[in-house]
This record gives C-alpha cells, sequence and structure tokens, in this order.
C-alpha cells in the first residue's frame, strides 16, 4: 500500500483511515490511490481487515495501535507478516 514517493496528503489520509479503523476507506482509497485491480477490491470485509491490520503493524507511524491490531490478528489466525497468513 505504500507508495515509494508518497506525498505528504496520501499518508495523512492514509494515517486517518488506519487510526479510525476503517476497512471500507481503506478499499476505496485503495482503488483511488493505488489503481488495484477489480478481483481485489472485491474481497470482502474480513479480506479488507486482515489488510488493514497488517498494514497498521508494519508501519513505524502507528506504534500506538500496534498492539489492539496484533491481538485482532492473532484472535483471527494471521501474523502480522505482510508477505503471508
Amino acid at each position: 500500500m505504500m507508495q515509494p514517493n508518497a506525498n505528504p496528503e496520501y499518508e495523512s489520509r492514509l494515517r486517518k483511515i488506519l487510526a479510525d479503523g476503517d476497512w471500507a476507506a481503506l478499499r476505496e482509497f485503495a482503488r483511488k490511490e493505488n489503481q488495484i485491480s477489480d478481483d481485489i477490491y472485491e474481497k470482502d470485509e474480513h479480506f479488507w481487515s486482515v489488510l488493514m491490520h497488517k498494514i497498521i503493524c508494519n508501519r513505524i507511524d502507528q506504534l500506538h495501535l500496534h498492539a489492539a491490531s496484533r491481538a485482532w490478528l492473532e484472535r483471527n489466525g494471521y501474523s502480522t507478516d505482510l508477505g503471508g497468513f
């Protein structure tokens, strides 16, 4: 989800979406900003929730949310690794 040369506005909007825990907003953001394919966009709430919590756990600017997201992932059988389950 990170753009190599992300601008401050992009980062600010993404931080807010993550802080709000809004999986639907993350999906719309990814569609607009990252031009994701239809098959990814159409995935369900669970997919986007997992992705959101994994992103949170892998961003230094979201340290205050790491514990809650890590716990959510563990409860649902996932690791914090972006590349796997």
